[in-house]
């Protein structure tokens, strides 16, 4: 069942979780504020409700997330690892199943075979849970979260509120995105009222940067290139060790891109250990990066998507560039 509305999904919810006492809460691989503080906010509030969770990232969140309330009970997966036992599994943030990384390539029937709960925000997805509540429009998963919380009437914790108050401030470039609203910051405001630690997360986000990946990002930024408002630039595995950062670092790099002056679509090529490369795409109202990305199986939000290519950094650069030239132009 697909609901777009919280209201529809409220009671199906409350039935499939009456079912259950032992949840595994999973996000997307490389998980960003959002994902994490989305996992958080649900871990809270079902142990509120007396569940036992088990929350898995599928692989290391960013670093600001672990100021976070409970972070310290996230498991990360390894390859190999055994799923945990549970009875529901419930994602959060996840545009397609795929999208939960090494755990749906080595656990895809386990998945596939436990009642499932998706809450998520991406216009790509299409659904794939028991029950899946997807609002495309809303700005953050955390931002559905509350919704979906507040209409069953279910305890928000300060801890909770935390959570879900990074995961929206992020996900929202602290409230820049096109898709905010009135009632966005009114969401913001409500967890903020249930006890929301806004300095905790303040400092978390915006001061404390790690200069390994202050260094890495000025080494990209150093490369920029431009043409007739597009923007892009490279991270190879070579900048990561010269410079002590690791993979989210990267999203610093991308976070200034986007604020380039005269910025259309930008793009960051991030090299993989794997020899596989990683885009991140961005762009300005008006021109889908979801499309572009969903080209070579990704996907995302119509303004900011992503997607693995299977081949060089630089056949790469060279594939991706005339799909977004196109996509600008259009």
């Amino acid at each position: 069942m697909i609901f777009t509305n919280p209201h529809q999904a409220a009671e199906p919810i409350r039935a499939i979780l009456a079912n259950a006492q032992r949840i595994l809460l999973l996000s997307h691989v490389n998980p960003d504020g959002d994902a994490i503080g989305s996992l958080l906010g649900t871990m809270h509030v079902l142990r509120a409700l007396g569940k036992e969770t088990v929350a898995l990232a599928s692989s290391a969140p960013i670093d600001y997330c672990a100021a976070l309330p409970g972070f310290t009970e996230v498991h990360v997966y390894r390859s190999g690892d055994p799923l945990p036992d549970c009875d529901l599994i419930w994602m959060v943030d996840v545009a397609h199943l795929s999208r939960a990384g090494a755990i749906y390539d080595e656990h895809a029937a386990t998945l596939q075979s436990r009642p499932l709960v998706i809450v998520d925000h991406h216009a790509t997805n299409d659904g794939g849970g028991t029950v899946s509540l997807i609002q495309a429009n809303a700005p953050s998963c955390a931002e559905v979260l509350f919704d979906l919380f507040t209409v069953l009437k279910w305890p928000l914790s300060p801890d909770a509120a935390t959570c879900l108050f990074l995961g929206m401030m992020t996900d929202t470039q602290s409230f820049q995105t096109p898709t905010v609203t009135p009632e966005t910051l009114r969401r913001a405001a409500a967890l903020l009222e249930a006890g929301a630690d806004k300095e905790l997360v303040v400092n978390a986000v915006f001061f404390s940067i790690p200069p390994a990946t202050l260094r890495l990002t000025g080494m990209a930024m150093a490369n920029l290139q431009q043409e007739d408002g597009i923007f892009w630039t490279v991270v190879t595995q070579e900048m990561l060790r010269v410079t002590h950062a690791d993979e989210a670092a990267t999203d610093d790099t991308v976070s200034r891109l986007q604020r380039v002056a005269g910025m259309r679509a930008c793009v960051l090529f991030r090299e993989r250990p794997d020899g596989t490369v990683k885009i991140s795409l961005r762009s300005i109202p008006g021109i889908d990066v979801a499309a572009v990305a969903q080209q070579w199986g990704g996907g995302g939000h119509r303004q900011a998507a992503g997607a693995t290519l299977k081949m060089s950094l630089a056949e790469a650069v060279d594939a991706v560039l005339p799909a977004l030239r196109k996509a600008v132009l259009r």
